[in-house]
């Protein structure tokens, strides 16, 4: 990530924004967001409502049937993700054809897709190359587990790292 990051523009250069044909270059830093939101999804779940009758995996279903949309479920199952507990941006990287990419639900899919979908992209990745391009971010205690609330969203309520300027 930070070598994608300094290849992009090196840190003397004192230029602090990105063009967007720049910003397309971080393909390894949107493969670590993927991943990142694949093992914790801001949105766990959802809801659907049916207005009429369809057929879903091959059952047919009334209409005015409720979903509930496990996207956690679907981001850490086994037949979608090769060992789905660990974190591995390369699935998102390389062509790996072992990983379902559409089981990551993140911003939804198909017609009802997030309408930010590509603006919660982008920032998060001019955040990542803001921070990493000028700062050494590590975890205080790796081995500690993340203190996580969820309810409608999931939230990170403590994580403490040590940052130091990069040399």
């Amino acid at each position: 990530m930070l070598s994608e990051i300094d290849s992009i523009i090196h840190k003397s250069s004192g230029k602090f924004h990105l063009s967007c044909n720049e910003l397309r270059k971080l393909k390894y830093c949107e493969a670590i967001f993927k991943e990142a939101t694949r093992l914790m999804a801001p949105a766990p779940f959802t809801f659907r409502h049916t207005t009429s009758e369809c057929e879903i995996a091959g059952y047919k279903w009334p209409a005015g049937t409720d979903f509930h949309i496990n996207f956690e479920g679907a981001h850490n199952h086994p037949e979608c993700w090769d060992n789905p507990k660990i974190f591995d941006p390369d699935r998102f990287y390389n062509n790996d054809n072992n990983n379902d990419r559409s089981a990551w639900m993140v911003f939804g899919g198909g017609r009802r897709i997030c309408p930010g979908k590509n603006l919660a992209t982008i920032e998060s990745l001019l955040l990542m190359f803001s921070m990493y391009k000028n700062y050494n971010v590590e975890l205080v205690n790796e081995h500690e587990p993340l203190k996580v609330h969820t309810q409608m969203i999931s939230n990170c309520t403590e994580l403490k790292v040590r940052i130091s300027p990069r040399t």
